[in-house]
């Protein structure tokens, strides 16, 4: 996965966009209880770095380094706490979802908030965000390798 944009191809990103899918427009419906609220949760705070991540990524036409993906777990941590815990914040976010909905369904009808329940239990997904982490790391690199700007992206600094 060396190329802008990559992210979104690997498994487990097509893992995370497929729970999303069935989840939100399957399983909620015939279920709508706790267990499809925290799959949602789950699978959209670990989906959702590769997702900023990888229209960075497109958007530079590069790869990014290691500040990038640190804000990009960031975003995503305090995003989905202060949707959760910040009700005008979450308030906020019903309505742009319910407008890109309307957009991207041509126009039609009404602009509709979506409905986000807000629970603080909901916090304890955020671990997920270092499955994130993993699966940004695992194995990027900046350089084909052998290149002198060759470097893997990992935790630990590298000295320059």
């Amino acid at each position: 996965m060396n190329r802008p944009g990559d992210l979104l191809l690997s498994p487990w990103a097509l893992v995370s966009v497929a729970t999303v899918l069935i989840n939100d427009h399957v399983l909620k419906d015939a279920f709508g209880n706790t267990l499809t609220g925290k799959l949602s949760d789950i699978a959209g705070v670990f989906l959702f770095p590769l997702l900023l991540l990888s229209v960075l990524e497109v958007l530079r036409r590069s790869l990014v380094g290691r500040a990038a993906i640190a804000w990009s777990i960031a975003v995503t941590g305090i995003g989905f706490a202060a949707v959760k815990l910040v009700a005008p914040v979450g308030d906020a976010y019903e309505w742009v979802i319910g407008f890109l909905r309307w957009a991207a369904g041509g126009l039609r009808g009404d602009i509709l908030p979506i409905l986000v329940f807000r629970d603080p239990s909901d916090l304890w997904v955020l671990p997920i965000l270092f499955a994130s982490y993993l699966v940004i790391t695992h194995n990027r690199t900046r350089a084909p390798e052998g290149a002198p700007e060759h470097e893997k992206i990992s935790p630990a600094l590298h000295p320059r």
